[in-house]
């Protein structure tokens, strides 16, 4: 008799057991197939940026699209050398979207959509990046791979002045998939584990006092973006993007908008754009959502149509 119990209890124990590993890769699929966790966006090391997208990827986050194209641009269509004009976008995630819109609701790719309607002989490429700093952004367009651009557009937050140079083991990125049973849980635990480990190891507040030694590193930065948009020989436009705070009037970064209007051509403050409620252009204090894409679309392309298609 105390067998058997024994014996039953050991087939309760097994049997919980495997019902447990089941429910967890339920829900891990869940996660997959609802969030698009498990499959992050691949990253490359580069000792140029500190990093890069890899090309080629498609793949879906939040609901939304997520396609990387053979140059690894987050476009739609692949970077030819047809004879349509090109319009290559420059930024961090501002540009870049994040996993807030899909690919087709990008501001670049929906400036491109109106340009066509016009002409339908446009291709825009984006070639924005995430956390990326104003030092890897002039990179960026120095050491791109290619050269067959119509149209420069740089975008600009404020963040891009003071943010450092990184690498992937520096940010939350990822340079290799994911390939074991729970891809979804273990993505879930490095989200969690890296806010852990910055929120403990590093003072990560933000130094609001501009030394003299940052306003020469500063102006440096400017410099050299002047230098090398000057180099490529084309038509360059600097945008700038600001947040929340400062349309509110809660951080004035005046010195950075102003430094950038006084050193180069073509600049244009996108806080003058006119919209009733500015803020609900905004999925959070930086990034725009699919209407603030749309708005941004709408004014760069009346900028390009009334500037730079004559």
């Amino acid at each position: 008799m105390i067998k058997q119990k024994k014996k039953f209890l050991l087939i309760i124990v097994i049997i919980s057991i495997i019902s447990l590993f089941i429910a967890i890769k339920l829900f891990d699929i869940f996660f997959q197939k609802k969030f698009g966790l498990g499959t992050p966006i691949i990253y490359e090391n580069s000792r140029i940026f500190g990093y890069k997208i890899k090309p080629d990827q498609n793949i879906k986050r939040l609901g939304n699209n997520i396609k990387i194209n053979n140059l690894g641009m987050r476009s739609v269509q692949n970077w030819t050398n047809n004879n349509k004009k090109k319009i290559i976008f420059f930024g961090d995630s501002v540009t870049y979207g994040g996993s807030i819109v899909s690919n087709e609701d990008l501001f670049s790719e929906k400036t491109c959509d109106k340009l066509n309607k016009k002409d339908n002989n446009f291709l825009c490429g984006n070639l924005s990046v995430n956390g990326y700093s104003l030092f890897s952004i002039i990179r960026s367009i120095k050491y791109k791979n290619f050269s067959n651009e119509n149209l420069i557009v740089v975008t600009i937050i404020a963040n891009n002045f003071p943010r450092m140079f990184h690498n992937p083991i520096s940010q939350p990125f990822w340079t290799k998939e994911i390939k074991n049973f729970l891809p979804a849980f273990t993505e879930i635990f490095f989200i969690y584990f890296d806010k852990f480990r910055n929120k403990t190891k590093y003072n990560l507040g933000n130094e609001k006092i501009l030394k003299n030694i940052d306003i020469k590193y500063y102006n440096d930065l400017v410099d050299e973006l002047k230098n090398v948009l000057l180099k490529t020989n084309k038509p360059y436009i600097i945008l700038y993007s600001p947040s929340i705070n400062e349309i509110e009037d809660n951080e004035n970064n005046d010195f950075f908008k102003k430094l950038l209007r006084d050193n180069l051509t073509n600049f244009y403050d996108l806080t003058e754009i006119k919209f009733k409620i500015k803020k609900h252009l905004y999925a959070d204090n930086i990034h725009l959502n699919k209407l603030g894409h749309e708005v941004y679309s709408r004014y760069i392309f009346e900028l390009i149509s009334e500037n730079y298609l004559n």
